[in-house]
This record gives C-alpha cells, structure tokens and sequence, in this order.
C-alpha cells in the first residue's frame, strides 16, 4: 500500500539547500535545475573541485527529467496558467509560448484537468517556471530513475543516477532522505534501486520513493528483514566486517588462531584448482555457502584470497550468474580494508582485471571517496598498481577530482620511494585533461630539482614523453643554459636523455650548440668534459644519435674530434669516439643508415 507524504512530515526534515546558478558554472547549465541538495552536503569537503564537478554533473543528468502534473488553472487571454504536481512544493507557472503548436490548440478548447509533462527552470527570487510543456494521456505515471546507492550519512543515502547521461558523469550524487528508503538496509552500498525527483519552492532536489531495483538479488536484503533499523555510518553488506557480542570477548591471537584454522580446514590450493572448473551452479552454491559472508576478512589471507581470486576468474567467464556484481559491493564497501593487505590489493586487482566495464568504474570511483593525502599513502603501501588499474576506468572529470585531492603534495609525493610510480602513473593519465593545467606549475616551480631526484627524475621523463607538444616544449625549456651541469649529474643525464629525443630540432640544436661553445671563463668547450664523463658520454652519445643528417652534427663531432689526442685514453670517451669512426665507416662503404 503506497504511504502519503504529510506536509508537515515534509517540513520536519532536514534538507540540503540547492546553490543557484553561478556565473563561473560550467556551459550549458543556465535552463536546467541549478543543483542538489545532495551537492550542497559537499560544502563540507574540503576538495572545491570534487563540489564544482559533482554540481555540473548533477545538473546535465537531471537537465532533461519530466515531472508530471495537471493544469489547475489556465487564463486563455493571457496564454498562462498554472500546473499542480506531487513531485513539486507549490504550483508550477506555464506559459503556452512553451508549448508546441498543437497543444497549443487543444489547452485553448479545454486546458484545466489535463495532464502534462514539464521541466523546471530556476527564474531567481524563488521562483520556478515550467518549460518544454507537453500533453500528455491521464494514464501517464511519474517518471521513476535508476541508480545506485553510493554512500550514507545520519539523514539518508546518496544515490549514483545511473539512467540517461547518468553514465556519462559518473559522479553525480542525488540526496534522498532516510523517510523516502524504507525497502532499503542502511549502510549497503553498491545496490540498483528506483526513484522520483521531488524539489520545492527553494529548489532542494531530492530523491523519493527510493526502491530496490527489480535485478537485485533477494539474499542481500538478509540483513533489513529486523524490525529495527540501526543508522550507521560505515558501508554494510554480506562480505563486511560486522562485530557481534559473541566476539567481544574474544582476544586478538583467538581471532588469529580462528581465521587460520578457517583458512586450513576449509580452503586449501586444491579448491583453487577445483574452482577453475565449476560450473555456474557451483559456482553460486560456493559463494554463497562460503564466501558472501566473510569476503572481505578470506580476502586478506593467503589461502583465502587465492580462492576468491578464482571465483572471481570463473565467474567473469561464466553468464547468467550475478556474483561479479555481489563481489563488486562487497569490495565497495569494504574498500580501504581489503586494500590495506597484500592480499586483498590481489583481489581488487583481479576484479579490475576481469570484471565488466561498469563494474570496473564503480571499482575505481572509490578513489574519489579518498580526501587526503594520508588516505591515498596508505593505499599505495601495497595498492600503489591497483590505483593505476583504477585511473584507467574513470572519466575525464574523475579523474581531475583525484588529481586535485593530491595539489600542494606533488613534489613530496614525487620524491618518495613508495608514491612516485601511482603518482607518474595519475599524472600521466591528466597530460590531456584541462585539469593539467592547473597542476602542472607547483611541478613546473621544482622541476630541474625533481629531474635531479633519484626517484622524481622517472616523473619528469615521463611527463616530457606523454605531454602534447606545447607543453613538451615548455617543460624541455626548462634545462636551457644547465645542460652542462645536469648531464653529469647521476640521474638527471637521463631526464637531458629523454629531453633531447622527444625535443624538437630547433631544442636539439639548441642543446648541442650550448655544450660546444666556449664560454669567457672556461678553457674548452663543456662537451669534452661531458664526453670524459660517466654519465655525460651517455648524454653525447643522444646528441650524435638525434643530430644526425642536420647541420648542428657536424659542429659536435668537430668539437669532439679537435681534442681526440686527449680523449682517447678516457674509458667513456672511447665509447663516443667508436660511435664516431662507425659512423663514417658505415658512410663510405655505403652502410649508412638513412
């Protein structure tokens, strides 16, 4: 039986306030709801643009949502009425300007009692207006989306709209309040459910009449069977950690010893085998009887994780079973536990190495749930490739959110010894995102000292590989006037390396002609100590090899060969005089590569 929403049930609720349209918003946002109430929550977070693309995204999802109405007065002079609607707080002005030619016709025989789809538009003042009005049959029902519940808070959920563009900007967020989700267990998350839109007289946009969706599987509602429901603020489902009073006694070697002989008695490597050819009966029966309950603790342990990693493989391979789908909330909601282990990273690697594409971005969106800087150091002390796995299923936007959670951090971050691979890895992945833009300079400011960082340099090689050419050439122009002094040095002679190969030629010609010139306060030209050099000769060698069919190739091998008498000797600078002779062997007998 459908429940009646009182009024004053309405106004006891605490909301979110909807922000109206700003004039920095993104393009194309001015007609459509300006936000909700779920992005306003997110003023608290200290991350503005996690905010600013939450709001956008938000915004376009819900640009084109129908609410459903009757016309309750309409004044045929003036061509207005107004339009009544349970998913709106008080009466929605029309005019027929927004109506198309053949409605038009039919409301000035008989508007009042008929039935209409609209959108609303945001006038300022408090006022809302409808537009695109259309007619539409008296047997027409409320407009129900689809999405997923992401995370909770005391009041309510906040679902991912999943329906229209909903995919498209995956971190969208609709707020809907604990009243409007009673078929739903607090704290699940990951789970398909149905709602409507509701907004009032102030543009709070909620979601309403929250249900499970119809693909859900019965047996995760196990657990919302109990009378009484218990706000929590920590994600809940089968595979979560959940203590008990039986265990409130229990000591810390006694769980130990209990997992292990969990582990021994039930699990073994002849299950990992025997796994690897189940059908998708067994398979079920497996996870079901075994594994849904204590997913996330099995897959932090040896034995454990290798048999979830099998089932994992297995059923990506096998159809017409739904346990990728009850793994993927599993591992959502217990995220930061599972990857705080070798062994659980293992496991979220296999989900993001074999599970479906939408399975593998709700995997990943939980890198936008991470806020510091700490929370990101500890999933990268055993998940440092799992976060590179991750970057690759998220969207432009996404990414740029995770990359900003990371700014004033980049150049510590870069220098350590256990973030500098997931931190190259991210800013690789934002070389051709707007978003880079605004990173680059706080790595631009230390950029010749990070080439000079033993674990820093791999970054700025790799940016000056993988950045379009405009910023390549701003970042190589950076060494200008040091390279005599960088390509000595132990590590940064590779970073000069990188630079001359991706260089342009006019930056190449550059780059030789100021190591064979000879300065006022210097006896010989730079390249003959760069050639006697450990790490220099590397350095000159890169120069013959780019130089080569350009004027600029001739300058440097006389400029080496005029002190030849002195260099000969030098174990490195043989190895610059052989590439020489080869050179011209191979030119005149007709070997020379072209």
């Amino acid at each position: 039986m459908d429940r009646t929403r009182s009024v004053s049930e309405s106004q006891s609720l605490p909301t979110y306030h909807l922000k109206k349209s700003q004039d920095n918003s993104p393009p194309g946002t001015a007609e459509s709801i300006s936000t909700s109430s779920s992005l306003s929550s997110l003023q608290s977070v200290p991350n503005k643009a996690r905010h600013e693309f939450a709001k956008y995204s938000l915004t376009k999802v819900l640009a084109d949502y129908k609410f459903l109405g009757n016309i309750i007065t309409f004044k045929p002079q003036e061509a207005y009425g107004f339009i009544r609607s349970e998913q709106v707080t008080g009466d929605v002005f029309f005019s027929l300007n927004h109506m198309d030619s053949t409605d038009k016709a039919s409301c000035t025989t008989g508007a009042l009692g008929r039935w209409v789809n609209f959108v609303i538009k945001d006038c300022g003042k408090k006022s809302m207006e409808a537009r695109r009005v259309s007619l539409v049959p008296s047997s027409t029902t409320v407009s129900y989306l689809s999405g997923r519940v992401m995370n909770w808070a005391k009041i309510g959920c906040f679902i991912q709209v999943t329906s229209g563009l909903g995919l498209q900007h995956l971190h969208n967020r609709l707020f809907a309040p604990l009243v409007e989700t009673d078929e739903l267990v607090i704290g699940e998350v990951g789970l398909g459910v149905t709602f409507k839109v509701h907004v009032d007289r102030s543009f709070r946009l909620e979601g309403r009449d929250v249900k499970r969706g119809e693909n859900n599987d019965a047996n995760s509602i196990e657990k919302g069977n109990a009378k009484v429901r218990k706000s929590r603020r920590r994600a809940v489902t089968e595979g979560s950690i959940v203590g008990n009073e039986e265990d409130e006694g229990t000591t810390e070697g006694e769980k130990l010893m209990s997992l292990k002989h969990i582990t021994n008695e039930e699990f073994s490597d002849e299950l990992v085998i025997a796994v690897e050819s189940m059908d998708a009966c067994d398979l079920s029966a497996l996870f079901d009887k075994q594994l849904k309950t204590r997913l996330s603790t099995l897959a932090q342990q040896p034995v454990g994780s290798k048999v979830v990693v099998a089932v994992i493989k297995r059923a990506a391979k096998l159809e017409g079973i739904n346990v990728e789908e009850k793994i993927t909330r599993m591992v959502m909601a217990n995220f930061e536990i599972i990857c705080s282990t070798k062994q659980g990273c293992a496991v979220v690697q296999a989900c993001l190495e074999n599970f479906c594409p939408a399975n593998k971005v709700m995997l990943a969106e939980q890198l936008l749930e991470l806020d510091t800087v700490d929370e990101f150091s500890v999933l990268w002390v055993h998940g440092s490739y799992i976060f590179s796995l991750m970057l690759g299923s998220l969207d432009e936007n996404s990414l740029s959110m995770v990359g900003f959670s990371l700014s004033g951090h980049y150049v510590t971050l870069s220098s350590h010894i256990r973030h500098y691979k997931p931190v190259r890895a991210l800013l690789v992945s934002l070389v051709n995102t707007d978003s880079f833009n605004e990173i680059l300079p706080e790595v631009e400011q230390e950029l010749v000292s990070l080439a000079c960082n033993k674990f820093g340099h791999f970054i700025i090689s790799a940016l000056i590989e993988s950045s379009p050419s405009s910023t390549k050439s701003r970042l190589i122009s950076k060494f200008t006037s040091k390279i005599a002094t960088l390509s000595i040095h132990q590590v940064c002679h590779a970073v000069i390396v990188t630079a001359l190969e991706q260089g342009t030629a006019s930056t190449q010609a550059a780059f030789i002609e100021e190591v064979c010139t000879v300065s006022t306060n210097q006896a010989d030209m730079a390249v003959i100590k760069l050639t006697k050099d450990r790490y220099g000769h590397v350095v000159v060698l890169a120069m013959l090899k780019v130089s080569r069919h350009k004027q600029v190739h001739n300058v440097l091998k006389a400029s080496i060969l005029c002190k030849q008498d002195e260099l000969i000797e030098n174990e490195f600078a043989a190895k610059v005089m052989k590439t020489i002779k080869t050179e011209f062997h191979n030119r005149t007998s007709g070997n020379y590569s072209k």
